[in-house]
């Protein structure tokens, strides 16, 4: 029987990285990000991840929407199970900062950009489990993985990028009480907290600021370490995982 997943923010970037992978393992790959092209903005394909996706044969469900409204996930979630009958594995990546690495220092963080952060973030995340949750309950082995980042378990020791990292906190957190909660149900919740990662976006900031590129671009991530994590975590093999924050970084390499 095919397994199901749904992938946010899959795009570009790690998202897509994520959805491919799972797709490349069979599995049937619902995406869904505000822009489905949005791959061209840092030319990190030649397709859209749906063309790519579809170029493996596997079922495909594909929505343009945020995942901040509720009515679109709430829609989405219903198709999932109208389609497939259910869904195997959720992946909340969907998110991001805003502003550059140097900015929003903790003693001074604009209030209006915090809130952007937490509705894509924390409030995304959120919308989206509870629009998957009626199509996992209808697996026998659901798991969730959520999208948590190093700036949220080690604070920047400049204190810069704090509305970001307290957001990703926030996820970490919510991920450990969902857990508990899911826990009686059989459904898996767990959180990757990534270092900084090679994506398009992340290359387009190094390069302005050339002497921080110079140092650490040989030793940031990539959005195929990050699909792996997710892929363990989904499998079988992390069977006895949940509540747990996976960290993929290395401790000198800080992402701001």
């Amino acid at each position: 029987m095919t397994k199901t997943a749904l992938v946010t923010g899959a795009a570009r970037g790690i998202g897509r990285q994520i959805a491919v992978s799972l797709a490349k393992e069979g599995y049937a790959v619902a995406v869904v990000d505000t822009d489905l092209d949005g791959y061209r903005e840092f030319e990190e394909a030649e397709c859209s991840v749906v063309d790519e996706l579809e170029g493996y044969g596997v079922p495909t469900i594909a929505v343009e929407a945020s995942t901040t409204d509720v009515a679109a996930m709430t829609a989405l979630g219903a198709r999932i199970t109208a389609e497939w009958s259910g869904l195997d594995a959720l992946v909340c990546n969907a998110g991001g900062g805003s502003g550059g690495f140097d900015e929003n220092n903790a003693a001074d963080i604009d209030l209006a950009a915090l809130d952007t952060v937490l509705q894509r973030n924390l409030h995304g995340t959120i919308v989206t489990v509870q629009a998957a949750l009626p199509a996992l309950r209808r697996s026998t082995s659901a798991t969730i993985v959520t999208m948590g980042s190093v700036t949220g378990v080690v604070a920047n020791p400049r204190g810069t990028y704090a509305h970001y990292g307290i957001t990703k906190a926030a996820v970490m957190h919510y991920t450990r009480c969902l857990a508990n909660d899911l826990a009686p149900e059989g459904i898996r919740v767990n959180c990757i907290a990534p270092g900084l990662i090679a994506t398009g976006r992340a290359r387009k900031r190094l390069s302005e600021q050339p002497d921080r590129e110079s140092s650490v671009l040989d030793r940031i991530g990539t959005p195929e370490e990050v699909a792996e994590a997710v892929r363990f975590l989904v499998s079988p093999a992390a069977s006895h995982m949940s509540g747990q924050v996976l960290q993929l970084w290395q401790p000198d390499v800080h992402p701001a």
